[in-house]
C-alpha cells in the first residue's frame, strides 16, 4: 500500500471532525473520498496533506511514519495536492507557474544565481509537462486569463512538476461544465495509466466517482461508514441512507 491511515481522529471543540478513521490508498489506484457535506472528507484531506495536525492516530507512506509532517516535507517525498480553488499565479505566464514548482522541487527558488544551461532544462521540463496535459500551446499566456478547465490542468501541472507518487485531488471538477469534467477525468485516469501514481479524490460529483475509482470511501459525521469497490459502494444501505436512499445523480 502507498498511504496508511489508522485510528485518525481530529476534534474541533466539541465537534469530532474525524473520528478514528482508518483506510488505505494502493499503489496505482484513484481512491476516492464522498459523503454529504460536514461529513469530515475535508478535514481528513488537510490532516494527511499536513495542513492540520491530528489529535489521535497515524498516517504512513510507503512504510514511513508522516504524521504531522508540514505539507513542504511531504512534497518532499512525493505527496502532492490540488486544490478546489485552483492555486495558481495568476499574474505569471502559464510555463511560469510550472517552472516555479520544478524550481521548488529542485531547491532553487531562492536563488538568485543560475546558468543559462539549467534555465533551458527548467524550461524544457516545464514544457514536456504542459504538452502532457494538453496546454502547449497555452504557455505564454497569462495563467488568469485561462478558462477554468485550463486552470485545472494547470493546477495538475504545478502538481506533476514535483514528481510526485501520490497526488490529492480536493474537487477537480467543482464548478466545471459537463465538457471540462470530462476533460480533467481523462487526465485523472491519465496519471494512473501513464505515470503510474496513486491518487486520491474528494468530489461531490458522485457519478463521475463512480466511473473512475477504484475504490471508495465514504465517510458521515466524521466516520467511515463504508469502503469498497464503486459497486459494492453503490449498493451499501447505508450509503444509500447516506445519500437520500440512493440517489447517486449528483
Amino acid at each position: 500500500m502507498t498511504l496508511q491511515i489508522n485510528g485518525l481522529s481530529r476534534r474541533f471543540g466539541g465537534l469530532k471532525a474525524v473520528n478514528d478513521v482508518t483506510t488505505s490508498i494502493a499503489d496505482r489506484a484513484i481512491h476516492s473520498i464522498i459523503g454529504p457535506n460536514g461529513a469530515g472528507k475535508t478535514t481528513l484531506f488537510n490532516l494527511v496533506t499536513g495542513a492540520l495536525a491530528p489529535d489521535a492516530g497515524r498516517i504512513s507512506f510507503q512504510g514511513q511514519d508522516i504524521t504531522g509532517w508540514t505539507p513542504e516535507r511531504l512534497a518532499g517525498i512525493g505527496i502532492a495536492r490540488t486544490f478546489q480553488r485552483t492555486s495558481i499565479f495568476k499574474d505569471l505566464p502559464v510555463v511560469e507557474n510550472v517552472a516555479l514548482s520544478i524550481r521548488s522541487r529542485r531547491g532553487m527558488n531562492r536563488s538568485l544565481m543560475r546558468s543559462a544551461a539549467t534555465e533551458r532544462s527548467i524550461d524544457v521540463e516545464a514544457r514536456d509537462i504542459l504538452a502532457w496535459v494538453g496546454l502547449s500551446s497555452k504557455e505564454h499566456i497569462r495563467a488568469g486569463s485561462l478558462a477554468h478547465g485550463f486552470q485545472r490542468a494547470l493546477d495538475i501541472a504545478i502538481g506533476l512538476a514535483l514528481k510526485p507518487k501520490i497526488i490529492l485531488m480536493d474537487e477537480p471538477l467543482a464548478g466545471m461544465s459537463r465538457g471540462d469534467r470530462e476533460t480533467v477525468a481523462t487526465l485523472i485516469t491519465r496519471l494512473r495509466e501513464e505515470m503510474g501514481l496513486a491518487i486520491v479524490v474528494v468530489e461531490h460529483d458522485v457519478g463521475m466517482v463512480m466511473r473512475l475509482s477504484d475504490r471508495i470511501t465514504v465517510m458521515q459525521h466524521g466516520k467511515v461508514i463504508a469502503e469498497g469497490p464503486p459497486a459494492a459502494v453503490r449498493e451499501d444501505e447505508a450509503v444509500k441512507n447516506a445519500y437520500l436512499h440512493g440517489n447517486f445523480a449528483a
